[in-house]
């Protein structure tokens, strides 16, 4: 599954359905790993990142969630950012990311607002 099919599926229940398929292919990290990831507190659902600098100043973003389609968003989250210089992300916008895949409108403001939390967490490093 990949953005461009998310954005060439005809509605929001294509659109869902590939958000879902997605999502479960997120590796689930082990319990032990998600204690020492950060909770994102604000999300309708259990939210953990990881954020590392690579030694050239590009970002690795891991990311887990208990809900498959928010899954589903980590996975094209980390598929933005992953291997981008922090300069390049000073910029990136995630509610402008969802919206050219036709799918922030439908997100619910508790998911929007763990995905704009970790967009923060993304640009307090830059």
């Amino acid at each position: 599954m990949t953005i461009e099919q998310i954005k060439a599926a005809p509605n929001w229940e294509e659109k869902y359905r590939s958000l879902i398929q997605l999502g479960k292919t997120l590796p689930v990290p082990a319990a032990d790993e998600l204690r020492h990831w950060q909770q994102i507190h604000g999300c309708e659902t259990n939210l953990w990142v990881k954020i590392s600098l690579k030694s050239d100043r590009t970002l690795q973003l891991q990311a887990y969630s208990e809900a498959r389609i928010m899954n589903g968003l980590l996975m094209i989250l980390m598929e933005q950012v992953n291997g981008k210089s922090l300069e390049t992300l000073t910029s990136f916008n995630i509610t402008d990311l969802f919206s050219s895949l036709g799918i922030a409108q439908r997100l619910s403001e508790t998911r929007l607002n763990g995905l704009k939390q970790i967009e923060q967490k993304i640009k307090e490093l830059a």
